[in-house]
């Protein structure tokens, strides 16, 4: 298995060919609504040996039969009697003609992820990074919360009690642990002008937006602009 890969052209995807294959025990990790975009991943330990996270995306998705749990997964481009009869099985779904049939097979069984394209990626994923599919890219000023862009469910929202015990948590030489969850707070950002320009910071940062709005109320008569910038914060 090469260690990345992007696959969305025929001549990479010859019907009936092995693409991808693992002995590794994979989850489903996250699905987006925007694009269909649904994710599988294979985090460190999760054989018992592996020190490395892999992760296989689909997308754009147009239909899918899978398992929330692979133990050992092989992906085979589907060959084109068993991709129509594949598709000939969801009726009210409208196929594109880049639409490709993909078949997850494991323990002897096979599922299957219609979509235009495949990747993986194999390597060590930083505590704070997502994602191998998610990264900052020119022009954006937010941190990314979520292992997939686009519409999110919620599902990584960190409780309270979960944000306390990692404020309290961490330093002093221990092992960093995986920020898999998010929780938003609430910044005070304020303007001021001087002769040289303006001058913008950070004045306070809130658990609540309530107690944003009132921390903002009194300072807005102090200072030239006074607005709320809403972010997420690793948990």
């Amino acid at each position: 298995m090469t260690i990345r890969a992007w696959l969305n052209k025929d001549h990479q995807l010859p019907p009936g060919e092995e693409i991808f294959r693992s002995e590794r025990r994979f989850a489903l990790w996250a699905y987006s609504v925007s694009h269909g975009q649904t994710l599988f991943r294979s985090t460190p330990g999760s054989d018992g040996l592996a020190e490395t996270t892999v992760e296989v995306l689909f997308k754009p998705v147009t239909a899918m039969k899978i398992r929330a749990f692979y133990q050992g997964l092989l992906i085979r481009t589907a060959p084109a009697e068993e991709a129509e009869r594949v598709k000939a099985g969801c009726p009210s779904v409208e196929f594109g003609r880049e639409d490709r049939v993909f078949l997850l097979e494991s323990s002897g069984e096979t599922d299957y992820v219609i979509s235009m394209a495949v990747g993986w990626h194999e390597g060590v994923l930083a505590p704070t990074r997502r994602s191998f599919f998610t990264d900052v890219f020119a022009g954006e000023t937010r941190w990314p919360a979520t292992p997939l862009p686009g519409v999110d469910a919620g599902f990584g929202v960190a409780s309270a009690v979960e944000l306390i015990a990692a404020l309290r948590g961490g330093g002093d030489g221990q092992e960093r642990a995986r920020r898999e969850r998010y929780r938003h707070v609430h910044v005070v950002m304020t303007r001021e002008e001087y002769r040289d320009g303006p001058y913008i910071s950070g004045s306070g940062v809130f658990l609540t937006l309530e107690d944003a709005e009132e921390a903002k109320a009194a300072l807005a008569p102090h200072v030239a602009d006074c607005w709320i910038e809403t972010l997420p914060v690793a948990v």
